[in-house]
């Protein structure tokens, strides 16, 4: 599917493919660097993202960065075990408490908690109708603000372990294979693997398939179905950022579920999006390959969603800067083109049409022609 079809808050927008000649034209002129090592390394990567991003061959630093976090609840079993709720970690956010406020406000990343309605539905859908249009409007619309306020690049993940889990229900559908396959081993605090964790959300999630089976995909039914509200809302952000052609960073399960959703509603959403880190979650190895993103930094940061956004926008930020400051050849300045003989003959006439006028001689062309042409050699008598 590469664009909506039904009425909704979605029907009218389309995303254009970002254009991947000048990421071609970006690798170019960093191979021609004057410089004695390899390059970038695992940077330039990155450097070519932004290069389509920025359509231009020699990127620059992004000037107005926008965080979106989105927040919400899903049914009883699909958080087991999470450290924290995910209204309390919305708070915190919000008050600019917690490991992640302070990073996001050191790299100097405005942040903005996105609450998305509840996803209560257990036994068959997740929303119905109304509460989809609710969501999708939600997320068409924060990324809409933000944008408007000025944001040339949109950092975007979810909160909460109830998304991670919602994630593992889309990739299993996309993927086709069981949801065991996708939902990663749980530790608790100290490192101790939480078998109870992982055993409630499977159960929880295994309950929920039973009452969402073969039903035809489409991008309202993996939200209304498997996704949700919170899931849902993302992947209507990412998809207005890409019609609007603004440059998206992505981290943790939730947010690569709902770029796969952005997909089913735009073909082209995904090639908006950059993933810094690609933790070893199994839902962000498939759809991260299966998006066709850009190879990350390498970091294979394990954490919560969105840890490692602030980390990977400095990194990317400085190679940017880095990638301008490298000294490249001097561009030869073309030779001017001789001047043709027919732009030579005008310009003759042209003053001497000038000179006759002065001196009050002849100026019709025809006869100023017979002035200025010259006399034809008779031949030598013999």
């Amino acid at each position: 599917m590469t664009e909506t079809t039904d009425a909704g808050p979605l029907a009218d927008l389309k995303a254009k493919f970002p254009n991947g000649v000048w990421t071609t034209r970006a690798n170019a002129r960093l191979q021609d660097a004057l410089i004695e090592g390899a390059g970038l390394g695992r940077l330039q990567p990155a450097i070519g993202w932004a290069a389509r991003m920025q359509a231009t061959e020699a990127p620059v630093p992004f000037t107005a960065p926008q965080m979106l976090l989105f927040a919400g609840e899903y049914p009883d079993g699909w958080a087991a075990g999470d450290y924290a709720p995910v209204e309390e970690q919305a708070e915190a956010l919000e008050q600019g408490e917690g490991p992640l406020a302070e990073q996001a406000a050191r790299a100097g990343l405005p942040l903005t908690v996105v609450r998305t309605p509840a996803s209560e539905g257990v036994e068959g859908p997740l929303l119905d109708e109304t509460e989809l249009n609710e969501v999708l409007r939600l997320g068409r619309e924060s990324a809409d603000r933000a944008i408007d306020a000025g944001a040339d690049i949109l950092l975007i993940a979810g909160l909460g372990a109830g998304a991670a889990t919602a994630s593992v229900a889309v990739c299993s559908f996309i993927a086709k294979d069981d949801i065991t396959t996708y939902q990663p081993q749980l530790r608790a605090p100290g490192g101790s693997v939480h078998d109870a964790a992982w055993m409630g959300r499977v159960a929880a999630l295994r309950d929920h398939l039973a009452f969402n089976r073969g039903f035809k995909r489409s991008p309202e039914a993996l939200v209304t179905r498997l996704a949700g509200a919170q899931l849902g809302a993302m992947a209507a952000a990412i998809f207005t950022a890409a019609t609007r052609s603004t440059a998206i960073l992505i981290d943790g399960p939730a947010a690569m579920a709902a770029m796969m959703i952005a997909r089913d509603f735009g073909l082209a959403a995904p090639k908006w999006c950059y993933a810094p880190n690609r933790s070893t979650h199994p839902v962000v190895v498939k759809l991260a390959k299966q998006g066709g993103l850009a190879d990350d930094l390498g970091f294979e940061l394990d954490l919560p969603d969105a840890a490692a956004l602030p980390l990977g926008w400095d990194l990317i930020q400085t190679g940017l800067r880095l990638s301008q400051s490298l000294p490249m050849p001097a561009k030869e300045e073309p030779e001017p083109e001789p001047e043709t003989t027919a732009a030579a003959s005008t310009a003759a006439a042209t003053a001497d049409v000038t000179a006759a006028e002065e001196t009050g001689a002849a100026t019709d062309p025809t006869e100023l022609a017979a002035q200025t042409e010259p006399a034809e050699e008779k031949p030598a008598e013999a």
